[in-house]
């Protein structure tokens, strides 16, 4: 049985990436088993909901996210040529889903100060513990620190590369791993695969054994 998550929230509609309407129809999808989706920090330590460390791709403005303020970005409209959106924050986010699915926070956060970043993520989500959250990055420094410091949580590792060899620590509630990886791994905890668009994927590595 696989569990599909919407990765950035990307399922069969026009919603852009990373929005709340592209986040709220996946999770109402019922083959959807939940959503993905990443968060930064800004200038004024606000956690707001976006992939890239600019803005430059999903708006009609230009900056760096951590460089600005959550003013500033709110001025720019993000989107695609089918709907624009203002940016949101984690928590404005946090407050519209009334999910029991899975709820995957990818948290960006490039050679910065990584305790900053966790720190002010926890303290939002704390406020939704009956949402199904998970927590993930691609720093083992960022991971292990959620891992080490807030327990209760669930955090997922997310190794860039997987051989047959690779160790899995037991001590992570679960992996992210990039789906051309996909038999390259020894685990039995709970894992997801990035990013998988086409179907014939399903059909050659899945079903064709």
């Amino acid at each position: 049985m696989f569990n599909l998550i919407a990765h950035r929230g990307n399922n069969n509609h026009q919603y852009p990436e990373n929005s709340l309407d592209a986040i709220l129809s996946s999770l109402n999808e019922e083959y959807i088993k939940g959503v993905e989706f990443d968060v930064r920090l800004t200038k004024d330590k606000k956690v707001v909901v976006i992939h890239d460390f600019t803005i430059n791709r999903t708006s009609n403005g230009h900056g760096i996210v951590k460089n600005m303020t959550l003013r500033e970005i709110k001025k720019y409209k993000f989107g695609n040529k089918y709907q624009t959106y203002t940016i949101l924050t984690l928590d404005q986010l946090l407050k519209k889903i009334n999910s029991s699915k899975k709820i995957i926070i990818e948290i960006k956060n490039e050679l910065g100060d990584v305790k900053k970043i966790v720190d002010k993520v926890i303290k939002v989500i704390k406020k939704y513990r009956k949402l199904d959250i998970y927590l993930t990055g691609f720093s083992y420094k960022l991971t292990d620190y959620i891992k080490n410091n807030y327990p209760l949580y669930k955090v997922g590792a997310a190794p860039l590369i997987v051989t047959k060899s690779t160790k899995f620590n037991d001590g992570y509630d679960a992996y992210f791993i990039k789906y051309n990886f996909f038999k390259n791994y020894k685990t039995d905890k709970l894992l997801f695969f990035w990013t998988i668009n086409k179907p014939a994927f399903f059909n050659k590595k899945i079903f064709n054994k």
